[in-house]
Formats: C-alpha cells, sequence, structure tokens
C-alpha cells in the first residue's frame, strides 16, 4: 500500500502560506500592497464570523450592524482613556451579549424572518449611529481614534499594524477550525443539515443556533473595532448594508464549508473595490455577477474546486495501489 502524503503536504503549504504572509512588509513593492493585506485580515475575521452563523443553518444580513457597534465601542472607550488593546475585546464581548439577546428571540424565526430582522438591526444600527451624534459625532463620525499600543510599541503605520492583524486573523482561523472539530461544531453542521431531524436526537437547536449567533457576532464586533483602529476613523458609514452583502458574497464565491472558503473568497474578492475604484457605479453590479455566476457554476463556492481535486487524486493513488498490488 502506497502511504498517503497529503495531510503532510497540506500542513507544508499552510506553513508556507503564513511565512509568506508574515514576510510581506519586507517584500511588498509599496504600503499599498501592506495596506490591502491588513483590510484582507480583517475581512478575513469578518468573514469567519458571518461563515460560523452559517455553519448553523443561518445567513445573517445584519453581519455589519455588528461591526459596527463594536467599531463605536472600541473607539468611543479608546478615546476616554482606556487602552485601545483592552477596548478591542470589550468591543467583541459588547457585540456578542446583544446577539445572544437578539438571538434568543430571533432565531426562533426560520427561513427568510431571520434574514429579515437581521437585515432591520443592521439599519437600525446606522441610523442610532446617525441620529445620536452628541455621541457617534452623526454623520461626520469618529476622527483620530487612538491607535493600538502593545508594551508601549504603537501601532501608528501600515507595516506596524499588518503583522498584529495577520496575528488576529490567525488566531481567529485557529479557533473556528478548533470549533468546527469540537462536538458543538458537530451539532452546529448537523443543525444546517436537518434541523428537525437533529431535534428528534434530543439536540436543542435553538441554544445550538444561538451560540453560533454570538460567537461570530462577537468576532465581528472585534474586528470592526480593529478596522477602527487601523483607520483610526468611524462614521455610520463604515458598515452599511453593502458591506453586510460583500461578507456574504466573499463567503458563498468561497464557500461555507470549513475554513477554507472564506480564505479563497477574502482573496479573490478583497481586491476588487481597489481595481474598480475608478468604476465605482459598477461595483455592486460586478459584485452581483461574479455572486451569480458562482452560484450557476460554482455552487459550493471556489474551495470545492479544491475539495474535488483532492478526492481524485485519492480516487488514483488508491486505483494505483490497487494495480501495484495485483502486479506483485
Amino acid at each position: 500500500m502506497i502511504p498517503s502524503t497529503t495531510k503532510p503536504m497540506h500542513y507544508l503549504g499552510v506553513a508556507m502560506a503564513v511565512i509568506v504572509a508574515a514576510l510581506l512588509p519586507w517584500f511588498a513593492p509599496n504600503q499599498f500592497y501592506i495596506h490591502l493585506a491588513t483590510v484582507g485580515c480583517i475581512n478575513l475575521m469578518l468573514v469567519l464570523g458571518l461563515a460560523v452563523i452559517a455553519r448553523a443553518g443561518q445567513l445573517s444580513m445584519g453581519h455589519g450592524g455588528f461591526a459596527l457597534v463594536g467599531g463605536y465601542v472600541s473607539a468611543l472607550l479608546s478615546m476616554k482613556g482606556w487602552p485601545p488593546l483592552l477596548t478591542l475585546f470589550i468591543a467583541g464581548l459588547v457585540a456578542a451579549v446583544i446577539a445572544a439577546a437578539l438571538g434568543w428571540i430571533i432565531l426562533r424565526l426560520r427561513g427568510v424572518y431571520f434574514v429579515l430582522v437581521a437585515f432591520a438591526f443592521g439599519q437600525i444600527a446606522v441610523l442610532l449611529a446617525l441620529d445620536m451624534s452628541s455621541i457617534t459625532g452623526g454623520a461626520n463620525g469618529l476622527v483620530g481614534v487612538p491607535p493600538i499600543s502593545i508594551f508601549g510599541y504603537v501601532l501608528r503605520a501600515k507595516p506596524q499594524f499588518y503583522p498584529f492583524a495577520l496575528a488576529c486573523a490567525l488566531t481567529t482561523l485557529l479557533l473556528i477550525w478548533l470549533l468546527y472539530r469540537s462536538p458543538l461544531g458537530t451539532m452546529m453542521a448537523a443543525t444546517a443539515e436537518n434541523q428537525r431531524l437533529t431535534e428528534s436526537s434530543g439536540i436543542d437547536t435553538h441554544r445550538v443556533q444561538v451560540i453560533a449567533f454570538t460567537i461570530g457576532s462577537g468576532i465581528a464586533g472585534f474586528a470592526g473595532a480593529l478596522s477602527t483602529h487601523y483607520l483610526r476613523f468611524i462614521s455610520p458609514d463604515s458598515y452599511t448594508f453593502w458591506e453586510s452583502v460583500s461578507y456574504l458574497t466573499m463567503l458563498v464565491v468561497g464557500g461555507r464549508d470549513g475554513v477554507l472558503g472564506p480564505i479563497v473568497g477574502v482573496l479573490v474578492l478583497t481586491p476588487l473595490p481597489e481595481l474598480l475604484r475608478s468604476t465605482e457605479g459598477l461595483q455592486h453590479i460586478i459584485y452581483g455577477a461574479v455572486l451569480v455566476l458562482c452560484l450557476i457554476f460554482v455552487p459550493n463556492g471556489l474551495a470545492s474546486l479544491v475539495q474535488t481535486w483532492r478526492s481524485r487524486q485519492r480516487v488514483v493513488a488508491a486505483g494505483t495501489a490497487r494495480v501495484a498490488e495485483e502486479v506483485t
């Protein structure tokens, strides 16, 4: 029997990707690429949070609302003198608590009703940020948000901030990878596959979905806060309905299964806004076209092509092994 080298090669590929990403500040032609990579890390966290919710069988159209909440919480606290490194986690916690309270109610709704209520939450968050101008700065937002400081080292410039954003994204990726392989992750997948059958086996699917919604929204709050300290600015326009749509598009294009899908979706779609900046009116049309094409030709996401290729490689390897055994 021929020993399989799939896993060692997989781990080697992951290690090489991490090394290349970590060395980017030293080899990037200019700071634009570092900025793009930093935005990609933040987008990855947001899409991973959305993927956790989808893992339990729901899709949130209000994901940007939780990022907005996290961004404002961290900005307001840090501007009052709180350490930004601490306010990042407080922002994620506040977003998670709101999601838990909201999710306990709205996750009893199924199908399109949950999507509509989640969408309404995102819109309400934007409207509150506009109306509470004495606190949030209204349409002008908050300018001069303090940068993150780690043991006195201030992450002010792009090359300084990127390694921290990368570390946050990789940590989120690892934690979600572990979550998917835990008993809770199995229950989430079972709930998405067949909720009624899962309930009949004694699993509280409502509780599972609330936990998934809380985790995913908490990650969104943390990522929104991280983005706010990177840009040192936040306004109601930072996370509108279209941002929620773009995160959902990244998830659908990349694929909802596993952690590879969000990575692929972010890598493909994060550069698009910058490439299409001169054709602003066409951005949403092109996003829509990409989404429709993927739904038609690759309904399980681009990451499914990698999984299909791996399956074929295993079949070929197994066939080769059988032929070798018959010959000997």
